[in-house]
């Protein structure tokens, strides 16, 4: 009887480690498709990254030059802001025509100087909202690597259980090939031995009343 209780033991052994094998066949298929798809979204953040970076790169240049258009426009504006009054002077000190065209270059002149504080200030502005977008820029990059990085290391730990997956697969295929080839041989060696228990049950029952 414990030749029978041994061989039934090899064959559920065979058996489970068939179900093991054809089991960790499909997590590993899952898986394998998930490290791809993985795969391909680091390599699409990665590139949306590069492109960020560019663009971040463009726009911080592209602010230095409105921050030195804005300092020389500002130089320009100083200088020319005392220039009507120069002239003023200097027509008045040649013998002054007028206290009326006088009176009125310099309104319009004042006209001027606060049309150009204005557009001083709004220059000031959108410099202002420039270094604030370059921030938020840096941030959202800083972010995304980060993310990246992220990324990265879950597909790093997804790699490393796959390959103990597909080792434990290996062994449930040598496992099961082992047992079912014991069970076999066993099967061949003990059937003498089965075919008289086998033979002894029956007599039995049929002896009983």
């Amino acid at each position: 009887m414990g030749k029978v209780l041994a061989l039934l033991l090899i064959i559920l052994l065979a058996l489970a480690s068939g179900a093991g094998y054809l089991f960790l066949t499909e997590k590993i298929t899952a898986g394998e498709r998930q490290i791809a798809d993985g795969q391909r979204q680091l390599e699409q953040g990665q590139s949306a990254l590069e492109e960020g970076k560019a663009k971040l790169e463009a726009g911080k240049a592209k602010l230095e030059a409105g921050k030195r258009e804005l300092a020389e426009g500002k130089k320009e504006y100083e200088q020319a802001k005392d220039n009507p009054f120069l002239v003023l002077a200097d027509k008045l000190l040649q013998g002054g025509k007028g206290f009326k065209e006088a009176r009125e270059q310099v309104a319009e002149g004042d006209k001027q100087v606060a049309k150009g504080d204005k557009q001083v200030a709004k220059g000031d502005k959108q410099v202002a909202k420039g270094d604030k977008q370059v921030a938020k820029g840096e941030g959202q990059v800083t972010d995304g690597e980060r993310r990246l990085d992220a990324g990265e290391l879950e597909l790093r730990r997804g790699r490393e259980h796959l390959r103990l997956a597909k080792g434990a697969r290996v062994a449930c295929a040598v496992g099961a090939a082992f047992f079912a080839s014991l069970s076999i041989v066993l099967g061949f060696c003990w059937r003498r031995s089965l075919a008289r228990i086998f033979m002894h049950t029956d007599a039995s029952q049929g002896t009983s009343p």
